[in-house]
């Protein structure tokens, strides 16, 4: 592993309500997503894993549900 660490995507839903839950994968998150209800959204961002430190570069933005 380099000082660039390694490049890795992180994804999560964020609810009405503000609070966030993680998942491994967009197929995952985009499965639970009516669990959370009207407002619910997934999120993704590129993030970069050096030791026990998370950088991500762009921010989280919001992805849209791809079965429309």
């Amino acid at each position: 592993m380099g000082l660039a660490g390694l490049p890795g995507r992180e994804w999560m839903i964020k609810d009405a309500k503000g609070r966030k839950y993680s998942y491994d994968s967009a197929e995952e998150a985009f499965e639970e997503l009516p669990e959370y209800g009207e407002g619910a959204a997934v999120w993704t961002r590129e993030v970069y894993r050096v030791l026990f430190l998370t950088k991500s570069i762009d921010g989280w933005q919001q992805v849209p549900d791809p079965r429309g």
